[in-house]
């Protein structure tokens, strides 16, 4: 009798160590499975986030790139004002017509003369008359 006592009490304790045993296992689990919960709950936060954060920086970039390209029409035009400041008149006339000879040498029909330099229609005919199919000495 004492081997079946001894065997009853060390079932007995083996269960209740396996019992132990899978009670810690599944308050083990809950806690892991409240923290993953609690991950997953973070990450999808701070996708959200980020996902903001890329909208309103790409509204920032595309404020700044329209910002860039006002300020780079706005340089371009003040340069052609000082360009345009900086010649005089008659410099202006007298580089016009020399450009005008070249093109009429070079053998370029009037219209496209006219478009380049801007002189009158009137203008470019007497120069192409003149020089047109001329080479220069």
């Amino acid at each position: 009798m004492n081997i079946s006592l001894e065997m009853a009490v060390m079932a007995v304790i083996f269960f209740a160590a396996l019992a132990a045993q899978g009670f810690y296992a599944s308050r083990r689990e809950k806690r892991l499975s409240a923290r993953l919960h609690a991950l997953a709950f973070r990450i999808e936060k701070a996708e959200l986030d980020a996902e903001r954060q890329r909208g309103v920086m790409g509204k920032i970039f595309a404020q700044r790139e329209k910002d860039i390209e006002t300020k780079i029409r706005q340089t371009g035009s003040d340069l052609k004002r000082v360009e345009m400041q900086m010649r005089s008149p008659e410099r202006e006339a007298s580089e016009s017509v020399e450009l005008a000879i070249q093109l009429a040498r070079a053998g370029e029909k009037p219209e496209q003369i006219v478009r380049k330099t801007g002189l009158s229609a009137d203008i470019i005919d007497t120069i192409s008359a003149l020089h047109a199919g001329r080479l220069r000495h």
